[in-house]
């Protein structure tokens, strides 16, 4: 595809000519030389994706410092790594064997791995139980849905969009909800999806080593987190299909290149197991998709669209009135702008329907809010190539642009609201105990086992955990029962509420009060009425 012109935004980082002719070029040491450098330095600064990136960035280890990491069960793909590093203490043969017996999001393990050897070899596996160090996993982790900005805009510009769409497209990938609030967890959705967008890059080209890369992309993406299934199958169908205009052998040569690329994944994955004694990953595949039973497979239509009003709420509807404006009014468009924003409404509609369908119909998968993200880049990319055809179309006055940039940041601002200022039960325990000493724990609805044994005290934690399985309230607490403080729950943040829990369950949730609360009971007992 012909790519627009757009600032560069490259550095010259090597000495050397920046021509053929050395002769034409100023010396590496000259004023000149060095001006040219000083000025591309500058350009890729004050660049405007390079500032989308850092505010990202920033905001991301915001998040991170405020704590929330191991709250989520899943979280335990990352300490488990940790624990092959503590029980194999530099033995590399039998840490990549246990490596690469990792049956849940194997890519996980794997991508995290060095990660979790610079944290063991900086505080060893007995420190990594303390807030502080779980920080720096955090942080590194938290910069994988940075990358996904960048990638969508990189994306835009690939499939021959020009600079200002593909910044539009950027804006909104950075200002969704669904991209902000993981990544202050050690979890490989932000990775993965990482990793799915790189696979969608390369399918916007149309060279073999394109289709090669494609295919092992996304297989990498699949191989990270096999919930992305379908993410990784929309890059491969958009590149087989290249918007419609190509022949059926080119398609079929396309698609043949990009299986090899998938196929190499596994490939040396399979060859590393066999080489060391570990058991390959497909049994583990087979095991883990049939133990996924949470959740409520009848809702597959119609989780996503909950799951993402609670999430993005008015940046939902302008997703959707985009998709409508793309394929309603086909005729006014730029004829290149609107295949792709087709391109890109259909990859979205393909992934919805799929979840629906395995879901609700075919009862195979039951969807949860985090596979519903998936359609938040092609709706990012949709809606930038209808805000730029809406402009193009009309001279709007510049007072409705302001105002629909000022909505965009206030409504970003306020979905992020909540996520800054979350706080969770492990942090939230740490500061406690250090003020109070020991503290007794329970629950103020049923279903929820608690995580935490029995200790003798006047002082009780309330609803200090994750709660899965809500079944009813318990009857309210003894008016003579003394409450010392009160934080919200992290679950009383709606978009996670459509993690694996049923809607009855939400009901729950919804009609109780489970706020983390801190209680005096004056004398300890052994469970409160």
């Amino acid at each position: 595809m012909p790519r627009p012109a757009c600032r560069a935004t490259q550095v010259v980082l090597l000495p050397g000519p920046v021509s053929p002719s050395s002769s034409t070029a100023p010396a590496v040491d000259t004023p000149v030389r060095e001006r040219q450098v000083r000025t591309r330095a500058a350009n890729l600064v004050l660049h405007p994706l390079f500032i989308l990136a850092a505010l990202a960035s920033v905001l991301r280890l915001m998040l991170v410092v405020q704590g929330g990491q191991l709250y989520w069960p899943d979280e335990r793909l990352y300490t488990q790594v940790l624990d092959i590093f503590d029980l194999h203490q530099g033995h590399w043969f039998d840490i990549v064997k246990a490596l690469f017996s990792t049956q849940d999001h194997l890519g996980f393990a794997i991508i995290t791995a060095p990660i979790a050897a610079v944290q063991f070899a900086i505080g060893h596996a007995l420190s990594r139980s303390g807030t502080g160090l779980m920080l720096m996993p955090g942080i590194l982790l938290s910069q994988a849905s940075v990358a996904s900005v960048v990638l969508v805009y990189a994306i835009a510009l690939r499939a021959g969009r020009h600079c200002f769409e593909a910044l539009i497209a950027a804006a909104l990938m950075a200002s969704s909800t669904t991209m902000f609030y993981y990544s202050r967890h050690l979890l490989p959705y932000d990775v993965s999806l990482a990793l799915g967008l790189i696979a969608l890059w390369c399918a916007m080209g149309t060279a073999r080593r394109d289709s090669v890369a494609c295919g092992a992309a996304a297989s990498a993406a699949f191989v990270t987190y096999n919930g992305y299934w379908l993410l990784a199958a929309s890059a491969i169908l958009l590149h087989v299909a290249h918007e419609g205009r190509t022949t059926l052998r080119s398609a079929i040569g396309r698609g043949a290149y990009a299986a090899i690329g998938f196929l190499m994944v596994p490939a040396v994955i399979v060859l590393v197991e066999l080489l060391t004694g570990a058991p390959l990953m497909f049994s583990g595949m087979r095991r883990l998709a049939g133990t996924v039973s949470d959740g409520y497979a009848p809702e597959g239509f119609s989780l996503p669209w909950a799951y993402l009003w609670h999430a993005e709420h008015a940046l939902l509807v302008a997703w959707i009135g985009a998709a409508v404006f793309v394929v309603v009014r086909r005729s006014l468009w730029n004829p290149q702008r609107q295949r792709t924003a087709t391109m890109w409404v259909l990859a979205a509609l393909f992934i919805y329907l799929a979840l629906g369908f395995s879901s609700a119909v075919l009862h195979v998968f039951v969807v949860m809010g985090r596979q519903a993200r998936q359609v938040v880049p092609f709706l990012c990319l949709a809606t930038a190539a209808a805000v730029i055809e809406l402009l193009e179309r009309r001279r709007l006055p510049a007072w409705l642009i302001t105002a629909a940039v000022v909505a965009l940041v206030a409504q970003a601002g306020w979905n992020f609201r909540q996520p800054l200022q979350q706080r969770f039960p492990r942090d939230l325990i740490a500061e406690i105990t250090t003020k109070y000493g020991p503290i007794d724990f329970d629950n103020t609805i049923d279903g929820p086992p608690l995580t935490h044994e029995h200790v003798e005290s006047r002082w009780v934690l309330l609803n200090a955990q994750h709660l899965y399985n809500p079944r009813a309230p318990r009857p309210p607490l003894p008016a003579s029962i003394v409450e010392v403080m009160r934080f919200r729950h992290p679950q009383q943040f709606l978009p996670y509420q459509y993690e694996g829990l049923r809607p009855t369950e939400r009901e729950v949730l919804r009609g109780s009060d489970i706020s983390m609360r801190l209680i005096d009971i004056g004398a300890p007992v052994d469970r409160l009425p």
